[in-house]
């Protein structure tokens, strides 16, 4: 027997691969599984395995499938599939698809909603009149999701809380006898989706064999029914269940602490993540587990809560806001800044905030996140490209992970796109990639440094630009004032309890730097630092790759002998650099977003000393743009091996970028970690001509149009005789 599963995601494939070889153990059956991730686009080979599969199988699951293009492939195999063996159940996908659900007498409707064949009329008994409103309740709810409609958002994430929880208690009163035998068994196959358990879903295929596989060996098996699972929770992973109030969690959670002498749960300390509901309830939790422990090592506590696909607002206002502050309709929900349980909430679900994968509702989002008033985070998981396929492309994330993972959380505000796991190639469920889990605990530890420490111990970097390399240039960004600008970042850092040496004014900030000790080392601004070649390469981790590209350290650029010049100025606990170039010598552009190459010795030595030397605790680019997020690597979703993700490292990275540039202010986001502070740019309109100037303008204009020649000969006349006046010179 043959079952074959089409589905989105990662915490299926391990439970079927579990599911298979227990009912062959238990019952002898022969069962082969296949399983076909429709998460992104498929070759046409993979495509052809597909079709084979749904000729050779009795059962064929539909699950998840909301992305249109492999939706509408999909409905033309399943068209040409004989529906009369066995049945084809799909679950939660594109109404075109759940068109073609087919279980015995059952079939989905036109309008994606069920029929039941019957013999002499409607069936009025109540039992049936209940399992008709139920079975068009589930199918009207799938449809919604999957639309994505945006009338019923809340009511729909409502309507799937309460299947999640009163499905297994209501089947009960469903007939399953007769012409509603189909309508039960579709119940109960979606009664065990909804609690993706690895029983369950063993259940599940199990179930669908028994009822439609034709195989009579299974005829008299007894299942179980749906283990249930709470709908939202606190997972950890050394705890031996899910914790279904957050003081359940926090008295096992500190004294867990206290033992271990780890943090407690102090919002100071804590940081919000949001888990993927199927992930845990399956059993594939490997990345998360990962993750949590990371946070951990790093002094930080983590409160890991479970959330549905469809709205994160329900388990945050659960979990992360105290209950006094509390509002009765998630949709209503805005907490109070001072209610919070957490000092940053990272989401690891790949969906929007609000909406799931079928829509966004930034807006919703937006309106919940300002209550709540902490930084949201969106780390990336890899779950419809394998982690070598990430590791192996130049590109990083594929189209499907990049637009889901990225770009729609980033409309309701989370930043930081890191990788953190997702599924091995030779693998059936998703692992932590080690390095980048540690990379992002660190990074959430110092960003919460930020929030946390006193404001004089803090340092802070802001680094200007010149390009190209010349004292006429430093300080240059598009449509902003740059040192007039960083003299009031400046005066605010100080006003706000930050130590900073304040100058002046701007002009004295600006011949500070541009002055100085440059002209001693041929520079074009200060040298604040002299770091020398031994310090350099026990510093910086990558210098030998560095080396490789561009010669023995310390090269040929931004150098004094055998030193790298770091040059800014030191005010305090703020330090003003100036970026280096970042080409070569006659061509400057060529390095950016090159597949291939390194950064100069003197650009890798400068975030070397920001983040080692200085010890800054946050690093500020001014203006609109630099080029460390234009420096080799991935173009989204980056690794280890990118060198903006090398050359940040963990700083805290804040952009002050022009709001009229969202393409490159995007290319800043996920390729460097910047959260963006966004400037206007300054109203602008031609100055026009005044007096004299105005006048021979006028005189040139009518110059220009006549066609007389004496008149034309008068006329310039008049023109020499103003020009002169206005002292422009004959030439």
């Amino acid at each position: 027997m043959k079952i074959t599963v089409l589905y989105i995601g990662s915490s299926l494939l391990g439970p079927l691969r579990q599911a298979e070889g227990e009912i062959n153990r238990r019952h002898g059956a022969a069962l082969r599984v296949s399983a076909h991730n429709l998460g992104a686009p498929l070759a046409e080979a993979e495509w052809a395995g597909v079709e084979r599969d749904l000729s050779e199988s009795e059962i064929v699951f539909v699950i998840h499938v909301t992305d249109g293009e492999n939706a509408a492939r999909l409905v033309r195999l399943l068209r040409r599939r004989d529906s009369s063996r066995g049945a084809v159940v799909v679950i939660n996908c594109m109404p075109e698809l759940m068109r073609r659900t087919r279980m015995g007498r059952l079939s989905f409707g036109g309008a994606a909603e069920p029929s039941v064949e019957t013999e002499g009329g409607a069936d009025k008994t109540r039992g049936a009149s209940r399992a008709r409103r139920l079975l068009k309740s589930v199918g009207s709810w799938m449809g919604e999701h999957a639309r994505g409609r945006g009338s019923k958002r809340g009511a729909n994430h409502t309507q799937y809380l309460r299947f999640v929880e009163r499905m297994p208690a209501l089947l009960r009163f469903v007939p399953g006898a007769g012409r509603l035998g189909d309508v039960k068994h579709y119940l109960y196959l979606f009664c065990y989706f909804l609690q993706p358990t690895p029983a369950n879903v063993r259940s599940m295929l199990l179930y669908a064999l028994k009822y439609y596989g034709g195989d009579l060996r299974l005829a008299s098996v007894k299942l179980p029914p749906p283990e249930t699972v709470p709908a939202v929770g606190v997972y950890h992973p050394e705890a031996d269940s899910i914790f279904e109030s957050f003081e359940a969690y926090r008295r096992w959670h500190d004294a867990r602490a206290r033992a271990k002498k780890t943090a407690r749960l102090e919002p100071s300390k804590t940081v919000g993540l949001l888990l993927m509901r199927t992930n845990v309830v399956s059993g594939t939790r490997g990345h998360y587990d990962a993750l949590v422990r990371a946070v951990e090592r790093e002094g930080l506590a983590a409160l890991p809560v479970i959330s549905t696909f469809m709205d994160n607002r329900d388990a945050c206002a659960r979990f992360f806001v105290e209950e006094g502050e509390k509002k009765d309709e998630v949709n209503a929900a805005r907490p109070s800044s001072s209610s919070s349980r957490v000092s940053q909430v990272v989401s690891l679900t790949g969906f929007s905030f609000v909406g799931g994968p079928a829509m966004n509702d930034s807006e919703a989002a937006v309106e919940f996140l300002k209550g709540l008033d902490v930084p949201l985070r969106s780390a990336v998981s890899l779950d419809v490209q394998t982690v070598e396929a990430w590791r192996d492309s130049w590109t990083g994330l594929n189209p499907v992970q990049a637009g889901m993972q990225v770009a729609i959380p980033e409309i309701d505000g989370a930043t930081e796109p890191f990788v953190y796991g997702g599924m091995p190639a030779e693998g059936s469920e998703p692992v932590g990639l080690e390095e980048r889990c540690a990379r992002v605990a660190r990074r959430l530890r110092r960003w919460n440094r930020l929030q946390s420490a006193p404001r004089a111990e803090l340092k802070v970097a802001l680094v200007v630009f010149c390009f190209p390399p010349n004292k006429g240039n430093i300080g240059t960004a598009a449509d902003l004032d740059v040192f007039p600008s960083l003299y009031e970042i400046l005066a605010r850092l100080r006003a706000d309890g930050y130590a900073v040496e304040l100058p002046a004014d701007a002009d004295e900030l600006r011949r500070m730097l541009l002055g100085g000790n440059s002209e001693s080392f041929g520079a074009v601004a200060n040298v604040a630092y002299r770091m020398g070649v031994d310090e350099y390469l026990r510093l910086c981790p990558y210098a030998e790759e560095v080396e490789a590209e561009w010669g023995e350290a310390p090269g040929s650029v931004g150098t004094f002998g055998r030193e790298l010049l770091i040059q800014g100025v030191r005010l305090g606990n703020a330090f003003v650099a100036v970026q280096p170039t970042f080409g070569y010598e006659g061509d400057p552009m060529r390095l950016l977003m090159s597949r291939g190459g390194a950064p100069h010795h003197g650009f890798a030595a400068l975030y070397t000393y920001l983040e080692k030397v200085f010890g800054a605790d946050a690093v500020v680019h001014t203006g609109t743009h630099g080029a460390l997020e234009f420096m080799p690597g991935k173009q989204v979703g980056l690794s280890g091996e990118c060198w903006p993700d090398r050359l940040i490292g963990e700083l805290p990275h804040v952009y002050i970028y022009s709001v009229n540039n969202p393409s490159e202010g995007s290319i800043a986001r996920r390729r460097s970690y910047a959260g963006l502070v966004s400037y206007l740019t300054p109203p602008v309109e031609d100055a026009g001509l005044y007096r004299e100037l105005a006048s021979l303008k006028e005189v040139l204009l009518a110059y220009r149009q006549s066609a007389d020649e004496r008149e034309r000969e008068r006329l310039y006349a008049v023109i020499e005789e103003k020009a002169g006046a206005l002292h422009f010179s004959p030439e």
